[in-house]
Order: structure tokens, then C-alpha cells, then sequence
């Protein structure tokens, strides 16, 4: 259950990665809070990572939007477009009260599908942008719906530990979201092969983020923030 907030973003902040693919450094990544757009009626952060780069003949390409309601910060929308090596991928889902409407195509082929969903569930892009709002004392239960598999995502500090980002020295967060996969089962999916979101404690955004791929993972590192 989400508690009552004040769900405020600054409309253009942009925090900028560079993206490496396992050893490779192949390019940029970045988290923005694009602008607010009515969708279906509803106000509605428009949430963007995007990754872009290559190197050694691997080029990827991943974009992922996300539209949150600015009120209750539920998903109402999420765009997610890929194009790694031996995978292409494009999907809009339409969140609604109870369910959740794809539109796919998966290397040319469209298809159409529809999946029960818990009510007020997020997308992994929003997860991200959430963090800034929670006590990250406790382990947090949140409705959570990705890639066909509905749930509650639990969100907890993995461990602290000392970093430095930006000319800042302080203590931050490493949280290895838990999020449902496959017949009620969960894995971590951010840290199953070392992956995690590490958090600044005092700004609350992330100052590295693991993303894993259908092949590989792509690791940001912040180099900026706008």
C-alpha cells in the first residue's frame, strides 16, 4: 500500500549515467522528468531512461517512459523500446484499475494481450523515481506489474556503504528491489548477478543503476545533473 505524499518532481531535471556493458563503455544513459501530460483525463509525470551506445560491434538501444499519475504515483502508461543483440523489442501498455492492455511487436511480430494487475501498480522506471518518497528504514511493499508478471515489489536497503559522486562524499543506500516474476515466485532481479540501485541519502536519487538485459546488464554511473 502506498502512504499519502506529496508527489512533486521538477519538470526537465535530468541526471545523467555514463553506460558501460560489462567491461565495454558504450555510451550514455539517462533518468528525466520530461514534462506533465493528460493521459486518459489524468495528469501525469512523463518519466524517461534512455540508453544509447556501443562498442566492438554490440549496439543497444533502450528507451523506457514511463506516465505516472502525479497525484497517487500510479502508472497509467509505460513505453519500452530495445534493440539489443538478437532481440527487438517494442511495447506500449495502457495501466488501468484492475487490468493491463499490450500492444507488442517482438521482432516484427504484433500481438495484443491483456493481464490482471494489483490496483495502483508501478513500472520498474517509476520503482526508481519512488525511492525519493519512502522511508528506506523498512522494507516497503508496492503493487507492481512488468512484462507479464504481476505483484508486490518489496524495496529495502541492501546495505550502506560510502560513496562519492559528483565532488559529494557521503553515506548511501544500496537497495536490490525484489519484484515478482513467475508463479509467485521472486528473484532479485537488480542484484541476481551483482546488479543494484546505489542511493544518495541526503538528494535521494540514484547514483548508479543496474539495468539487466535479455543478454548482459548495462551498469550507469551519474557524470551529471541538469
Amino acid at each position: 500500500m502506498l502512504l499519502l505524499f506529496n508527489y512533486t518532481l521538477n519538470v526537465g531535471e535530468k541526471i545523467e549515467y555514463k553506460a558501460k556493458y560489462g567491461p565495454l563503455n558504450i555510451g550514455t544513459m539517462y533518468l528525466k522528468v520530461e514534462t506533465v501530460e493528460v493521459i486518459r483525463n489524468i495528469p501525469c509525470y512523463k518519466l524517461r531512461l534512455f540508453a544509447k551506445g556501443g562498442a566492438l560491434g554490440i549496439n543497444l538501444y533502450e528507451d523506457f517512459i514511463s506516465w505516472v499519475d502525479t497525484q497517487n504515483f500510479r502508472t497509467v502508461k509505460f513505453y519500452k523500446r530495445q534493440i539489443e543483440p538478437g532481440w527487438n523489442y517494442e511495447v506500449t501498455i495502457n495501466y488501468y484499475d484492475n487490468y493491463v492492455e499490450y500492444d507488442e511487436t517482438r521482432d516484427g511480430k504484433r500481438e495484443k494481450k491483456t493481464f490482471q494487475i494489483p490496483k495502483n501498480a508501478l513500472d520498474p522506471v517509476a520503482l526508481i523515481y519512488l525511492v525519493r518518497f519512502l522511508d528506506l528504514s523498512d522494507t516497503i511493499r508496492v503493487p507492481y506489474h512488468m512484462d507479464g508478471f504481476s505483484g508486490y515489489a518489496k524495496i529495502f536497503i541492501k546495505k550502506k556503504e560510502q560513496c562519492q559522486w559528483l565532488g559529494i562524499k557521503e553515506e548511501c543506500y544500496v537497495i536490490s528491489p525484489i519484484l515478482p516474476m513467475d508463479q509467485n515466485k521472486s528473484k532479485e532481479v537488480l542484484g541476481d548477478r551483482g546488479g543494484e540501485i546505489l542511493v544518495s541519502s541526503s538528494k535521494k536519487i540514484p547514483v548508479k543503476i543496474k539495468v539487466n538485459l535479455v543478454v548482459g546488464s548495462v551498469i550507469g554511473h551519474i557524470v551529471g545533473i541538469k
